[in-house]
């Protein structure tokens, strides 16, 4: 299956699959925090520099630093853009980069580890109809303790995926980013 028919799930993946093609525009280092805060589903979005070197997925600094956030209680207003509800992943892309410029200046660069990652965890998503987090109420493991990245889905039926890349890898690995003509 390519796609659950819950929007809750649909929507929020098509955040996540956002950063995917934030990640092909040249901006992977941009990295997203799924979590679940009660009554709705949360993916933070920011700079791998401000994310954990034990969890990759995870990020105490979010209320410290710029990130973008997007909640599922917003439905199709994605970041409560009224212009977007019927984006693609590819048109929230776009008007990210806009609309959120220190967010998405902060993210350029090239980190392929984790977009390798997050490219990989998007196929499992949208075949599984699930969706990925680091924080949920009664989850009972603290995200930096976690060994696994949590799946959830509305079945019921938990998954697991690994824990993506860590910052320090980036970082090691850091190069610079070609940039094109014209641009």
């Amino acid at each position: 299956m390519t796609g659950s028919s819950a929007p809750e799930i649909r929507r929020s993946q098509r955040v996540i699959r956002m950063v995917c093609e934030l990640h092909r525009l040249g901006y992977q280092r941009l990295r997203v925090m799924p979590y679940f805060y009660p009554l709705a589903y949360r993916v933070a979005i920011g700079a791998a520099e401000h994310f954990s070197d034990r969890n990759g997925a995870y990020s105490a600094r979010l209320h410290e630093v710029a990130y973008a956030g997007y909640t599922s209680a917003s439905g199709n207003r994605y970041f409560g853009w009224e212009d977007a509800r019927d984006d693609t992943a590819r048109q929230l892309a776009e008007k990210f980069i806009l609309r959120f410029p220190d967010v998405a200046s902060s993210g350029e660069g090239r980190d392929w580890a984790y977009a390798g990652w997050l490219a990989e965890l998007m196929g499992v998503l949208e075949r599984q109809e699930a969706l990925p987090f680091v924080i949920e109420e009664y989850h009972p493991t603290p995200p930096e303790q976690l060994d696994h990245l949590p799946l959830w889905r509305p079945d019921g039926v938990t998954g697991r995926f690994e824990l993506p890349p860590t910052p320090a890898i980036a970082r090691d690995a850091r190069s610079p980013l070609l940039t094109p003509p014209g641009r």
